[in-house]
């Protein structure tokens, strides 16, 4: 029961997630704003504090469907950028002031009693406090000016070399180029396009594997496709969708791939490959999330998929969501690879920059990077593109490259 409870209501906030950020965003707006106000030294009017949420989140609900559309003016992109930025600055005010308030009623008062502290220099323990919180926001805003410009431009190729055992020696050294999550549209423009299609054919790759999230409207894809169309590899391009291709909709965009690219796509289906005469099998699985944050652990279509692939054959799964690697580690997959997180888009280095939290790690553990178990290695793409602001914060764009080895 309690795990059915807590399931119910997992449901219900991934249901209603848009509008509570909405609500949330238009709270932090205001917060942010009164105190930038009480620091001018101004009064805001009690009836400011219901008006002026209500008519943010007015606006904030109105200004999110066009987001979604074609790329917005100037005014509403440095408004976006500002209410988001003020979603972190509102969390940032609101612990800062919880804590304060829980010291001041425990500690402070107790030191008061014993006649240690004046007045006077609680009163400056205050305004240490206020300092404090202001020089937080400065640099939440700092950062949040980074990554919409720097971070946003940040663009790396990784190079990673993944062991398979009993991979033919013809075999070693096969290239892999993995894109995924492009989001063409708003916030990926087609000249930007081609130069990341350039990109990717001067790696020289065998293979190509786009993993999902191509487009976010559909509309999109019969300007988008042609210029994609000119990616180049030796064994071709194989494409899986995601859950914005399916929100955009899913036989659309396959039947836009289809007539304007060479592409394969892969849809709850394989297919092998015979580089060098030897046999590469590819799975493709549909994206199947239980909401647009979680994926399913076990995906239907798998077994049947690989259960006639030899032991000794190269199996490479590709999966919009990487919530089902555990799933294909077991069915004998050699590599997996998936989007869909981003790499949280938005992260910060831990102390010795070893790890980066991320917001993704709120909706899967597999959330960027390399996994390994067993003989299965999942790589988790941090995109090529941008979901809901064109920002990321430690967390660069990624065309990935990857080598087949004999382990």
């Amino acid at each position: 029961m309690p795990a059915r409870l807590v399931e119910r209501f997992r449901v219900a906030f991934f249901r209603r997630f848009l509008s509570l950020l909405l609500a949330a965003i238009a709270v932090s707006e205001w917060v942010i704003l009164v105190r930038i106000s009480k620091r001018a030294g101004l009064t805001v009017p009690l009836s400011l504090h219901v008006l002026v949420p209500l008519g943010f989140f007015l606006v904030n609900r109105a200004l999110s469907a066009r987001l979604r559309e074609l790329p917005s003016g100037r005014i509403a992109s440095a408004y976006a950028a500002f209410a988001f930025t003020c979603v972190f600055g509102g969390v940032i005010v609101g612990v800062a002031e919880l804590g304060w308030a829980i010291a001041k009623l425990g500690a402070v008062p107790a030191v008061r009693a014993a006649g240690l502290v004046p007045v006077a220099a609680a009163s400056g323990w205050d305004a240490m406090f206020a300092l404090l919180v202001d020089a937080g926001l400065a640099g939440l805003a700092g950062l949040f000016l980074f990554g919409y410009t720097a971070g946003g431009r940040a663009l790396v190729t990784t190079f990673r070399r993944v062991q398979v055992r009993g991979l033919a020696k013809s075999l070693t050294g096969f290239r892999i180029v993995h894109l995924s999550d492009l989001h063409v549209g708003a916030f990926l423009r087609l000249d930007e396009l081609r130069t990341h299609v350039e990109r990717v054919n001067a790696l020289a790759p065998d293979l190509i594997c786009i993993t999902g999230d191509l487009v976010d409207r559909a509309e999109t894809c019969e300007a988008a496709f042609p210029v994609l169309a000119d990616l180049r590899a030796r064994h071709g391009v194989l494409v899986t969708l995601g859950n914005h291709d399916v929100a955009a909709g899913a036989d659309g965009v396959e039947a836009a791939l289809r007539s304007l690219t060479p592409f394969t796509v892969l849809r709850n289906a394989r297919v092998e490959l015979r580089p060098e005469g030897e046999p590469l099998v590819v799975v493709g699985l549909d994206d199947l999330g239980r909401d647009w944050a979680r994926g399913v652990l076990e995906h239907p279509a798998l077994p049947s998929l690989v259960e006639d692939v030899p032991s000794e054959v190269p199996l490479i799964v590709l999966t919009h969501r990487p919530d089902c690697f555990d799933q294909a580690a077991e069915a004998g997959a050699n590599l997996v690879l998936a989007g869909h997180t981003h790499g949280g888009q938005l992260a910060l280095p831990t102390l010795g920059g070893k790890r980066m939290r991320n917001l993704a790690e709120f909706i899967t553990r597999y959330h960027r990077g390399v996994y390994e178990r067993g003989a299965s290695t999942l790589i988790v793409s941090n995109g090529l593109g941008f979901t809901g602001q064109r920002v990321r914060l430690f967390t660069p764009r990624e065309i990935g490259c990857i080598e087949l080895g004999r382990a």
